[in-house]
């Protein structure tokens, strides 16, 4: 496998894992919170993804659930890591990055709020928004650690007439 690809498949899926958590854990303590399972709105969404079979299908649905928003983020921290290995060798790709990173924030959104709807559950169209824009920020604040040139090559071609150092 060539050095790019693997970088942008590890970095990937490091930051996929790094936003699928935040998003578990976001659910999870306003779950808690609210006096139920960490799991519920888990069990919930997943509902409608397996068959019911007593007891053992809250579990089942967790799981189910889980899986298909695990590969969800993974597909997102591959886009998202291969965005950041672009625009650190190529800063004006930023602008396309960023929309990119904007427009896949509402389409996952609207994704998930329609999955949502057809499960039969209501979630407040603003925890669906904090949850994934600080999964957001938690895949973003990891690339822009791994990638240390990345922050001052779009400084310098945002304001070139700035002179910012850039890390070695």
């Amino acid at each position: 496998m060539k050095p790019d690809r693997s970088r942008v498949l590890s970095e990937g899926l490091i930051a996929g894992l790094a936003g699928y958590a935040v998003v578990v854990l976001f659910y999870g303590v306003l779950n808690v919170l609210a006096g139920e399972s960490f799991f519920a709105t888990a069990a919930a969404l997943g509902a409608g993804l397996v068959p019911e079979t007593g007891s053992g299908g809250a579990v089942g649905a967790v799981f189910a659930f889980n899986g298909l928003h695990i590969l969800a983020f993974l597909v997102v921290g591959l886009v998202a890591a291969w965005l950041a290995m672009r625009t650190e060798r190529q800063p004006s790709f930023f602008v396309l990055a960023l929309f990119i990173g904007v427009a896949g924030l509402f389409a996952v959104m609207a994704g998930f709020l329609s999955f949502a709807a057809q499960s039969g559950v209501q979630l407040p169209i603003g925890s669906v928004f904090a949850a994934n824009l600080l999964a957001g920020v938690v895949m973003g604040a990891y690339l822009l650690k791994v990638h240390p040139r990345l922050w001052p090559e779009i400084r310098d071609h945002l304001d070139p007439e700035e002179e910012h150092p850039v890390p070695h």
